[in-house]
């Protein structure tokens, strides 16, 4: 009986108790504290994000305001001389003449500011500007320009300039941008402080109906403390910015919005070092890279693949806590939509990719690897490379796609398909080669077969490939043989559907194919290839003799679903679920062309770079919040933003939703959204300009036949 009375506590069991609630409460306390630094250290890079594009925008129309008030400036000057002796110098006009174009433009914005901030180019009675605008002059000479302007566009290719005194001014520039971190904010800080406070005379409040001038009250004053030494700066200034109109400006200053602009300018950029917000966040940080380093591990997250998915799903992984390995057999991150132009000698390799590492040298939590995956052991959690294995707590498999013959292979060695620059060379050199064959052929019939082209697959690739092949014979090669006629050369396209381009409205399908025909493109639609070889391609029975045949017809998988011994699709393609994950594959998942998903209201997502961007930034965020320990994010769905296609010069076709574009709009929309999705601003800058150079003369500069000449 005895045995069954609850045995009394002692002071032992309340002590370790005690203990135990305490180590609970400090526990929870620690992990609450380090969540909401978490917190605030997410809500810092948001703000931060949102800051740099309003900084953007803001020096833009400081630029702008500038520019107009020089030149405004300028005319008065003008009207207001008596005779020549009053007249500005020339120097003086030509500056204050100059000044706001450069300004407007952004285009040698630190020079041209720095000779605004010493009163070059001063007006007739030798004032030079006032407080607010000296200060945002001086915002240009040390900040620069900011990203919507003309030197920013062209710094990055400047900095690769191999002439000392460039590379040297490139430098000075990046010191200033650092220096600008620190001391603009300060600056700014202190003069719009003391401003306000009125120690300059610059705010004076009215009282309002009797309209009585006094200085600054007292809790103005306190927002001015808190501005001085940096305290809550964004919100404090951006009420400061609210009371602006209220403030009734002396006479020497300048216009309100001027004041207004500084204001914004502090709360896109924030506080800076030296300010109590800049201590804060510095230790912040410190405290997360502290817990960082001590913690056991940090998840280890492998990409397979450097394309638009995964070079997506490393960058929506940017401020995640984890580590990534980025593993690619290539070292370059290739725009595909414009392999074509490569093969048609309209650009260069250079011009559509570019290294992986110079892509991601900014994210500090990424490896590149340069390795050919071969496999994937789900037990050990590795990824098996030839020689060597990579652990993975989270795997992202965006390995592409390949050239698919529909069980006839042996028709690879005679017709190549387009997916890498490997492929787009050789292309390109089988083309141009054939020219060469055909100029040297003295046999009319073998010379008629070097001179035919066929491109089997009527899609967006084979449309766009017979035209660039149709515009170059015709227009890009005249006068430049002597024993053959470049533009007689026939271009073939097979499509064994009903019409070209089926995923587009017929009605685009129909424009595309009047405009492939307008260029002399044979279109045969409803036509199956039975047979490629060496010497030609039979078409439904029927052969022709040609010996330049290009395959665009068909892609399939890569290996991945084998590696994850899965059997796949149809297409070969990693079956995945609503948020991309392979199945029975705890932390794998498969995107862009390697994923079979039917996030498209229920339809297969189609195998297209906006797609494949979507979903490696879904998938980071699958995996951010794992690591977080958050709640799984919405499953996936597919934004079909429209279908583009181009057929040649001034020709092309757009649908986007319900719009539908065709001819000379298409092509200039095409190729906007073209230049605009290219990585690098070296790689816009010269696409335009080959471009430009192709519609003016019809000449295209990278015809090189190189490998070896004796293939074809």
């Amino acid at each position: 009986m005895t045995g069954d009375q609850p045995h009394p506590a002692g002071p032992e069991e309340f002590g370790a108790a005690r203990g135990a609630a305490v180590w609970a409460a400090s526990q929870f306390g620690v992990e609450h504290a380090q969540a909401v630094l978490e917190g605030c250290a997410a809500i810092g890079r948001l703000t931060g994000t949102a800051g740099g594009i309003a900084q953007a925008g803001l020096l833009l129309a400081a630029r702008i305001w500038l520019s107009q008030a020089i030149f405004v400036h300028q005319i008065m000057m003008m009207m207001r001389a008596e005779g020549f002796a009053e007249t500005p110098s020339v120097g003086a006009t030509l500056i204050r003449s100059i000044a706001p174009l450069l300004l407007a433009t952004g285009l040698a914005t630190r020079p041209v500011a720095l000779l605004l901030v010493f009163g070059v180019g001063q007006d007739l009675s030798g004032t030079r500007m006032a407080g607010p605008q000296a200060l945002l002059l001086v915002w240009l000479v040390i900040g620069g320009a900011g990203p919507l302007s003309l030197d920013y566009l062209l710094r990055s290719g400047l900095a690769r300039v191999p002439i000392w005194t460039v590379r040297a001014i490139g430098r000075l520039y990046a010191w200033s941008d650092r220096f600008g971190d620190l001391a603009l904010p300060f600056a700014t800080r202190l003069y719009l402080s003391l401003a306000f406070a009125g120690g300059t005379g610059f705010a004076m409040w009215q009282v309002p109906f009797t309209g009585e001038l006094v200085t600054a009250p007292w809790w103005t004053l306190m927002l001015c403390w808190a501005l001085l030494v940096g305290v809550a700066t964004r919100p404090v200034t951006l009420i400061l910015w609210g009371l602006t109109p209220p403030i009734v400006l002396s006479s020497g200053t300048p216009d309100q919005f001027e004041v207004a602009l500084l204001l914004l300018l502090l709360a896109a950029k924030g506080a800076g070092w030296l300010s109590v917000d800049g201590a804060a966040a510095c230790w912040a940080s410190t405290r997360l890279r502290m817990r960082d380093r001590t913690a056991e591990s940090v998840p280890h997250v492998v990409v397979v693949g450097g394309g638009f998915g995964g070079i997506a799903a490393v960058r929506g992984l940017r401020w995640a806590a984890c580590r990534i390995t980025l593993v690619d057999r290539r070292n370059h991150y290739l725009f595909q939509p414009l392999l074509y132009q490569v093969a048609t000698a309209a650009l260069s390799p250079a011009d559509i990719a570019l290294p992986i590492r110079s892509v991601l040298r900014d994210q500090r939590n990424v490896t590149v690897r340069l390795g050919e995956v071969v496999g994937v052991d789900q037990n050990a959690r590795e990824v098996i490379l030839h020689s060597e294995r990579i652990p993975f707590d989270y795997l992202i498999l965006a390995t592409g796609a390949q050239h698919s013959y529909f069980g006839r292979d042996e028709w690879s060695s005679h017709a190549p398909g387009l997916k890498s620059i490997e492929d787009a060379t050789a292309m390109r050199s089988r083309m141009l080669l054939a020219f060469e064959r055909a100029e040297a052929e003295g046999d009319a019939a073998k010379r008629e077969a070097w001179l035919t082209f066929v491109v089997v697959g009527g899609g967006p690739t084979g449309v766009e490939l017979a035209g660039a092949l149709a515009e170059l014979a015709r227009r890009g090669l005249n006068q430049e043989y002597r024993a053959i006629d470049p533009g007689t050369a026939r271009v073939i396209l097979v499509q064994s559907a009903p019409r070209v381009l089926p995923t587009f409205s017929p009605v685009l399908s129909d424009r595309a194919e009047w405009s492939l025909r307008e260029l002399g493109v044979e279109v045969r639609t409803g036509a199956k290839v039975t047979h490629i070889d060496h010497d030609g391609v039979e078409i439904d029975g029927g052969r022709i003799a040609a010996r330049t045949t290009f395959w665009a017809a068909g892609v399939a998988a890569s290996p991945a679903a084998k590696w994850l011994g899965q059997a796949g699709d149809k297409s070969g393609r990693v079956v995945v679920d609503d948020n991309l994950a392979a199945a029975g594959c705890p932390g794998v998942f498969a995107i862009g062309d390697t994923a079979a998903s039917s996030a498209w209201a229920g339809a297969g997502v189609p195998g297209l770079a906006p797609a494949a961007k979507q979903q490696g930034r879904h998938t980071a965020n699958v995996i951010r919040t794992a690591i977080e320990g958050h709640p799984a994010p919405r499953a996936f769905q597919y934004r079909h933003y429209g279908n583009l296609a181009t057929i040649g010069r001034l020709a092309a076709v757009v649908e986007m939703s319900r719009l539908r574009i065709w001819g000379a709009p298409a092509w200039w929309l095409w190729g906007l959204a073209h230049v605009l999705l290219l990585a690098g601003g070296r790689n816009r800058t010269t696409v335009v300009l080959n471009w430009l150079w192709a519609y003016l003369t019809y000449r295209r500069g990278s015809r090189l036949i190189t490998g070896n000449t004796t293939d074809a």
